[in-house]
Formats: structure tokens, sequence, C-alpha cells
């Protein structure tokens, strides 16, 4: 038997070892597999910014031609369109001169004049502005009769909107500056509305032929390889005009796609990398990682077990012990309420904690009670004081401080309690209750009467020392008026119970 006792502490610390062998392994396998995650996310990360670098550059050229048309429109006239003057074809062809726009025509409606002085059909440029001709309009071109295939165009209106300046650039002035992202061959690119309608593709990236772009509505296509969960996410983000990226798949084709907004009208742009190139980069990411992890298994998983079990074994019997001494410390050990150091320190914690709260504090003393020792015995007054401890506990809300700060001296605070009638009822409730309380045994019973002295929280008192002061006034009013009652602080306002 002695033997058997000796080996079941041993036991029990082989068994703690190995949960936490187990517990150890499965965080670190948790943490491979956050590694994981992190390592993909960073990865949509790097494709959402250069999708967002590509938007932000398409936003500012087309921001860039708004601003040229409108240093052309301070050289135009309300006469300068009939004919357009010397000087606004010279301005005009300056900015084209300097490349930063191939084509420059000003138009009145009945008349298209180009940067270099030469008249052209206004047809195209009627059909070209919509019904809020007002406003600058930006245009990703289709038309050959305007410009090329894919030209960014701009219009801005001058003359209070009677007449335009037309201004074109080839997207290879942006691609000069954009696609250099090492993914040119394995990717495409594309500007979408936000219904989902592509507006053209990229050409510069060699995979642009993605069943993405040509087939049906570039949205949809994403929707159909994901979950519903993922593609709301993903189209929230979008709409609330964050870049995001998402893995799906279409008719074989799986890829992980970054989309951006551009900033003008509802064009995105959307960046499409095939997958398998995206796992390469997402285990060079993590692979580092997934080895320590491995090593350090190995190490920690030895060194944990006894580490950890010795100081959870310690941790425990020493939190037990602190919270039974504390427990103890904080105990009247004939009532088991609170005892005075405690009661008054709860007090005065919930008075400092809550400035704008409210509560009601009750001072009694036991009328009598020396009479009761010196008649009855130590032994019976102690018997009173047990039972009232325990009945008068009884009577109030667990959140409430109950105590026994003297010898036969009770305080008792009121937590949340501002309402006049609250309060008052809670007064007629503890002096009904020395009505009816009764001490002793089955032969000898003692109906004991108590002074109790009442004052609010914050009205008598801000602080526990105040409040104390007012209450234990009320409460020698109470003895002084012949003891066995309940008397207020603020008596004006509560009167006598």
């Amino acid at each position: 038997m002695s033997d058997n006792k000796k080996k079941n502490p041993w036991l029990s610390w082989v068994f703690i070892a190995i949960v936490f062998v187990g517990l150890i392994f499965y965080l670190l396998m948790s943490f491979l597999s956050k590694g994981k995650q992190n390592a993909t996310q960073s990865i949509y990360d790097k494709y959402v910014s250069i999708t967002t670098l590509w938007a932000s550059q398409y936003k500012n050229a087309f921001m860039d031609l708004a601003e040229r048309g409108n240093i052309i429109g301070n050289y135009v006239d309300d006469n300068d369109l009939e004919p357009v003057s010397p000087e606004v074809i010279a301005v005009a062809h300056a900015i084209v001169e300097d490349r930063k726009c191939y084509r420059i025509v000003l138009y009145d409606r009945s008349t298209a004049v180009t940067d270099s002085g030469e008249t052209v059909a206004n047809d195209p440029f009627e059909n070209l502005l919509n019904d809020d001709a007002t406003k600058t309009q930006y245009y990703f071109l289709s038309d050959n009769a305007l410009g090329q295939t894919g030209d960014l165009a701009v219009s801005v209106p001058i003359k209070s909107g009677r007449a335009y300046v037309f201004l074109f650039l080839s997207p290879e002035t942006i691609a000069k500056n954009i696609y250099k992202s090492g993914y040119e061959n394995l990717s495409f690119a594309v500007i979408f509305k936000k219904d989902g309608t592509v507006i053209r593709n990229i050409d510069r990236f060699m995979d642009s032929d993605s069943k993405f772009t040509r087939e049906n509505n570039f949205l949809t296509n994403i929707q159909e390889g994901t979950t519903r969960e993922e593609y709301n996410l993903f189209k929230a983000k979008l709409y609330n005009g964050s870049g995001c990226a998402i893995h799906t798949e279409y008719k074989g084709d799986e890829r992980t796609i970054a989309v951006a907004p551009i900033g003008i009208e509802d064009w995105y742009i959307g960046f499409g990398v095939r997958q398998a190139e995206t796992d390469v980069l997402v285990r060079g990411a993590y692979g580092e990682v997934k080895n320590t992890i491995m090593k350090l298994a190995a190490v920690l998983g030895i060194f944990v077990v006894g580490m950890v079990a010795l100081a959870i074994i310690g941790t425990t019997r020493s939190r037990e012990k602190g919270r039974k001494l504390e427990d103890k410390a904080d105990m009247d050990l004939l009532t088991e309420l609170t005892n005075k150091a405690a009661t008054e320190r709860m007090i005065a914690e919930y008075i400092s904690d809550n400035k704008n709260g409210h509560g009601v504090l009750f001072i009694l003393d036991i009328d009598n009670f020396k009479k009761v020792n010196d008649t009855m015995g130590h032994n019976f007054g102690d018997t009173l004081l047990k039972t009232l401890g325990k009945e008068i506990r009884k009577e109030f809300r667990v959140t409430d401080i109950v105590g026994r700060t003297g010898g036969d001296e009770f305080m008792i605070f009121l937590k949340d309690v501002s309402d006049e009638l609250i309060v008052e009822r809670e007064a007629n409730r503890i002096t009904r209750f020395f009505h009816d309380f009764k001490a002793g045994g089955d032969y000898v019973k003692y109906s004991a009467t108590a002074s109790i002295g009442v004052a609010i929280f914050p009205e008598d008192g801000a602080t526990f020392k105040d409040l104390y002061v007012s209450a234990d006034q009320a409460l020698y009013r109470a003895k002084k008026r012949g003891k066995n009652q309940l008397v207020f602080y603020n008596e004006e306002k509560y009167g006598k119970q």
C-alpha cells in the first residue's frame, strides 16, 4: 500500500507531462497553419499593392489630362473658337509636344479643331458626350474614329459648358511605368466596370486569354469558383473602395485575383495570377518558418513538459492557498460576514469607482447588547450575533455589502440604489426584519432590536469617510430618541421610519 502511494504522484506528473506535450504539439501545428495563412495573406497583399499602384497611375493619368484641359480652357474666351486663336493652338500644341498626351481637339458642337490647327469632323465628339456634359468626363475609347482603340480620353467643358477640350493619351504611356511586376507571363490584367463588364484587356500581359476575362461577366466568373461568404466579403471590400484579393476557379482556370478601384467613374483593375505561381510564392514565404517550428517541437516538447507541469502545480497550490488566506483575512469568523476592514474597503472601492453612482449605507447597533451578555451569558450573545449575521445576509442582494464592523455593530451598503421609493422600501425592509427577528434555542428566544442610522450616497457624503460620519450621526439620533428605530441623516427628505 505504501509503495502505491509513493508511485501515484509520479503517475500524475507523467500524465500532466503527456497532456502538455500534446498541447504544445497542437499549438505548434496551429502556429504552422497560421504561418501558412499569414504567408498567403502576405502574397495577397502584395498583389493588391501592385494592383492599387496601377489603379492610382491610371487615375493620375486621367487627372493630369483633366488638369491640362483646364489650362487650355483658361486661354479660351467667348470668341476663341470662332475661329480658335493661334494662342490657344500654341498652348495645346505645347502640351502635346511635352508628351502629356498625343492629341488635343477643341470642340464647340459646330467646329472641331486639333492642336495642329486642323479642322476635323465633329460628329464623333458629339456622340461621345453624355447627357451631363457640364462636367469633366472620362473614357476608355473603343471607337477608332476618335483615336486608337484602348486610348484614355478626357473631355473638359469650357465656356460654361458650350465648348469642350478633348485630350487623348495612349495606354502605352502608362504601360512604361506599371507593367514591371514580374508576373507578366503568368497573369492577366483587365479594366472592368462595377457591374463586372470588362472594358478592356491590358494586352501587355501574356496570359490575357484567360476565360475569366473572355466569357460572360468578370465578377460572375469569380463568384462561380468560391463560396458565397468569401465572395460577399470580397465584393463588399471592393465596393467600399478597398483593394482586395480572392482565390477562385473558373472552368479549370485557378487563380488568385486582386482588384482595386481606379477612383474614376465605376472602373476597377483586376489582376489574376495563376494559382500554381501563388502557391510557389507562399511555400517560399513560410517554408523557413515550417522548418524552424519542427525543430522547436522536438526541443520544447522535452523542456516544457517538466517546466510547465511544475509551474502549474506550484501556481495552483499557491493561488489556492492565497485565496483561502484572503478569504479568511476578510471574514468575520463568528458571523461569516465580511469583517470591519474588508467591509470599509469594499464600500470605499465602490464609491471611488462609481463617482456618478448611488447607494445607501445602514449602520446598526443591537440595543442593550451588553445587558444580553451580562444576563444571558457570552455564549448566548455569540449565538445572537451569529444568527443575526446569517439571517440579515439573506435579506439583501449578493452584490450588496453586509459586514460586522464591531462587537454588536453591523454595516450594510446597498449598491446602485437611487430612487427615493426604493430607499424607503429598503429602510422598511430592515425595520420589519428587526420586528420579527428572534435568536436562541428551543427554550430561550430573545427578540433583539436595533438602532439604525441611514445615509445616502452621494448626497450625504461623496467619500466613505463623509458617508460614514453622516450615517453615524443618524445612528446617534436613533439611540438618543430611545433606540429601536431607524433614522435618516436627511430627515427632512425621508422622514422618520
